[in-house]
């Protein structure tokens, strides 16, 4: 065979590899996109079990999609092997590895295999869903190619879910969800998501995204188009009343706000959203009195925010601020001097959380007297107890104690993904039953801690390791495509509310396909190089 002859063949076996790897982009693009859909929309009986219906319909979309693109990927592999191409694998690679190794390992050490497999009923964050995480962050991170197309879903999807729950918060029900429902259901249940922590959970890690396009996108109609988003999910998150959003609401306008200052163009929008926020509070809270819920009681932020007086102080500010800055437009504008803004703002996060966690200890061990004493005893947030955080208190004293009670092994290695209820059914039922009754205790509501109890320390040390690393890595990259300073901040917010929660199926599967989404993004600016 002449030497041309072998080329064109070789250069046709190239081809047909390359054919396979494009359509395993087209199935992996279409498999998330179906899945940002069904998470956002499904739900079989309404609010009844809606939790399970939307982890059934995600686990058929990814059993479906991924059972394709595995095949194909498996050819693809042998063909990756034979040309004996170098394995590449970034920090945040090694920790989502190392996370399922440990993960893996824990079911064996949990020794409660069956639960561990699907995890606790109506969580079902076991082992499956572990791996399948796992694979969303890989496929994408690799075959990535259409993630504008998924994140056009993704933000479609969700922006429709943001407008459903505003109008719910006025018992306006355009789905049918609020039919036979008391005043007191309504105010639990938002939109398509169900109860409202799981709502705020979704809202969380999708908001930011958008957020992102509004403050750096340079095409004026994907700007308006944010700005929009960004007002439709303020408007709702001052209304889903659950504070850990808020928590997760600082999380995220940090790290925009240590991004926005490296341009006057960017620190503008900036200056804008702020706006945006304070003024979703104050026009929710008229809308709201059309058609109000007596039996919504707002959380302490949301009050704040919806019916405090500082809170137009705040607006009125952030207006004069937005004026000041259009008025200096035309000026010079020093990078360089604005970044001691950045240390006052990184320095002030730090000093406000050490003095809101000195405040909670003094005020607990009643060191404070007098009008302080009496002003700080009126926020629940700094009395300490087991009552606080609408019962944390309790479970994260509870379960700080089970850990210490366990045995290395499994200190180690861990009780298996999701098993921390069958562990305590074997181990601590009486405490249980004398602090919860009937009710079954099925996480610590703190991802993280539940994550080193399930996972042990090895586990959870590279589960920390994979948000971490990401969020540095995108930070420093973020100026070469702004959606890495969104993927970054929806991180953030995810790690911040997730501080009071958990894993389940309305967040987790969105991070890490946001996340696989800035690792993609990432690889291709190296590939470019």
């Amino acid at each position: 065979m002449s030497s041309k002859a072998k080329k064109a063949k070789k250069s046709s076996v190239v081809s047909g590899w390359e054919v396979l790897a494009s359509a395993m982009e087209y199935v992996l693009a279409a498999t998330m996109a179906a899945v940002c859909v069904a998470v956002s929309f499904y739900a079989k009986e309404g609010y009844n079990q809606i939790g399970n219906a939307k982890f059934a319909a995600y686990r058929v979309v990814m059993v479906i999609g991924f059972a394709i693109f595995l095949m194909m990927g498996a050819a693809y592999l042998v063909y990756f092997l034979r040309q004996k191409k170098a394995w590449k694998l970034s920090i945040t690679d090694w920790c989502v590895l190392a996370y399922l190794l440990f993960s893996t390992i824990s079911v064996v050490s949990g020794g409660f295999y069956k639960d561990a497999l699907w995890g606790y009923f109506g969580w079902n964050m076991g082992w499956m869903s572990q791996l399948s995480f796992v694979l969303i962050y890989l496929a994408v991170s690799r075959f990535g190619k259409y993630y504008r197309n998924i994140l056009t879903a993704f933000l479609l999807s969700s922006a429709v879910v943001f407008f459903i729950a505003v109008l719910h918060r006025m018992l306006i029900d355009p789905i049918g969800f609020y039919e036979g429902l008391e005043g007191y259901q309504m105010a639990q249940f938002l939109s398509t998501m169900g109860q409202a922590t799981w709502y705020a959970s979704y809202l969380v890690v999708a908001l930011p995204v958008g957020m992102a396009v509004f403050l750096f996108s340079e095409k004026k109609w994907q700007s308006v188009s944010g700005g929009i988003y960004t007002a439709v999910g303020f408007a709702s998150l001052v209304t889903q009343n659950s504070d850990s959003a808020y928590f997760a609401l600082a999380g995220f306008m940090l790290i925009f706000f240590l991004f926005c200052i490296q341009k006057r163009e960017t620190l503008n929008r900036f200056a804008e959203a702020c706006t945006l926020f304070f003024a979703a509070g104050k026009v929710m809270y008229f809308l709201m009195q059309i058609h109000p819920n007596p039996d919504l009681e707002y959380d302490f932020v949301t009050d704040l925010i919806l019916n405090g007086k500082i809170t137009w102080v705040l607006l009125g500010l952030c207006l004069l601020l937005d004026l000041f800055l259009y008025m200096r437009r035309n000026r010079p504008y020093s990078a360089v001097r604005m970044r001691w803004f950045k240390w006052v703002a990184l320095i002030g996060t730090a000093v406000c959380l050490i003095v809101m966690v000195g405040l909670i200890v003094l005020q607990t061990k009643g060191v404070f007297s007098g009008r302080l004493g009496e002003a700080l005893g009126t926020v629940s947030y700094f009395n300490w107890n087991r009552e606080w955080g609408n019962g944390r208190g309790k479970i994260w004293e509870f379960s700080v104690k089970v850990f210490a009670q366990e045995s290395l092994p499994h200190k180690l290695f861990g009780l298996g993904p999701d098993c921390f209820s069958s562990y305590l059914e074997a181990n601590h039922t009486e405490e249980v039953n004398l602090y919860w009754g009937k009710k079954m205790l099925t996480n610590a509501h703190n991802e993280w801690l539940t994550t080193l109890i399930n996972v042990g320390i090895l586990g959870a040390a590279a589960y920390i390791g994979i948000f971490v690393t990401a969020i540095r890595r995108f930070a420093k990259a973020w100026q070469k495509d702004y959606l890495l300073a969104g993927v970054a901040a929806s991180t953030v917010s995810y790690m911040a509310y997730n501080f009071f929660c958990y894993q389940q199926v309305c967040c987790t599967p969105s991070i890490f396909l946001l996340l696989g989404i800035g690792e993609y993004l990432l690889r291709q600016e190296e590939a470019t190089k």
